[in-house]
This record gives structure tokens, sequence and C-alpha cells, in this order.
């Protein structure tokens, strides 16, 4: 069981010291604007609306004129019309898309918290198996859990909600080097004895 050890935990070194670069990269980086932003100027106002309530208001309101202007007409007329009204299609359009990504951000910030906790509850129980001589399940459960923490810590990438996008980077970080410190804990209790005893050297 010694090389599996040293080996699964070089390799979940590896992975979350890399992670956590990669969240820092994109806590620095990742709501970088594009320069094509200002050909589109509703995405852009959406983007900058803090409170989602009003996005939703806005989002009614644009609706509710098209579907007025819609009401009775046939598919060729609907046709004209978004021609005609193209920017409150747009502006419609946008709304829709910044409040979807931000509902979304919302929920993948709760799963994250909620995933991590069990994450962090399959190690604590691993770790006591292993330490009451269950050490394959209590491995198999360990490993569980940081693959767990692997998965739902990885950063995410900006397409919108930048409050929330921002909120959920900073929670994947702080998530990323807590799984590296309780790695290092879990190997000290863990830990294989990697000394080579007396009677070991007797016995080569």
């Amino acid at each position: 069981m010694k090389p599996l050890q040293i080996t699964l935990f070089i390799i979940a070194n590896v992975i979350f010291i890399t992670q956590g670069g990669r969240d820092v990269h994109e806590l620095i980086w990742g709501t970088e604007t594009s320069i094509l932003d200002q050909f589109s100027p509703e995405k852009v106002k959406a983007q900058s609306e803090k409170k989602t309530e009003v996005l939703v208001d806005e989002f009614r309101n644009a609706n509710d004129q098209i579907l007025a202007l819609e009401k009775g007409k046939g598919w060729q007329e609907m046709q004209n019309i978004s021609q005609e009204h193209q920017d409150l299609y747009q502006k419609r359009d946008a709304l829709r898309s910044e409040i979807s990504e931000r509902e979304s951000k919302a929920r993948e910030f709760r799963d994250v918290w909620i995933f991590t906790a069990y994450g962090v509850a399959l190690i604590i129980l691993g770790t006591v198996l292993y330490r009451s001589r269950a050490m394959w399940p209590g491995l198999s459960i360990v490993i569980s859990g940081f693959a767990i923490f692997e998965y739902w810590v990885s950063p995410s990438f900006f397409s919108g909600a930048s409050a929330e996008f921002h909120a959920l980077l900073v929670s994947k970080t702080v998530l990323t080097v807590t799984a590296l410190v309780a790695l290092y804990v879990v190997w000290r209790i863990m830990r294989p004895d990697t000394r080579i005893t007396h009677d070991e050297t007797k016995a080569s």
C-alpha cells in the first residue's frame, strides 16, 4: 500500500497546486472585457447592473412590449416587427442571457459548498476508518472525498454575471487551499512509515 499512497499523494499535490494557480489567474484576469463588447451595448449594460431584480423588471417590460407588438400577427409580420424593433429584441435577449447566467452561477455557488461539505465528511470518515485498521475502505473513501473536492472547485470561466462569478471564484480558491491543507493533514495521519528498520536492513 505504501507505493500507492505516495503516488496518490503526489498526484493530488499536482492537481490542487495547479488548480490553485488557475483559480488565482481567473480571479485576476478572468473578467477582462472583450473589445467586441462595444458592439453589444445592451449586453454591457445588463452585465453592469448590480441588482438582478432591476434586470427582471426590465426584461418583463421589454417582453410585454414585444408580446403586444406580435399579438395577432402572422409569421412574416413578426419577422418584419423584429427588424423594425431590433433594439428592443436585442435588449430582451441580453437581459435573458444575463439573468440566466446569474441564476446558473448562484446554483453553482450553492452546489460548490454542499458538495465540498460532503467531500469533507467523506475525508473525515475515511481517515477514521483507516485509523481503525479498515485501511482499504478508508483509503477508498478518502480518495472519493478529495475527488469531489477536485471536481467542484475547478475554476469556472467568465460568461457574464460578474459579481456572482467573482464570489464563486473566491469560494473555489479558498476551497482549493483548504483541500491542499487537508491533504497534508490526512497525509500526516495516514502516511506510511517509509523508514527502513534495522530488521529490514538485515533481511535485505
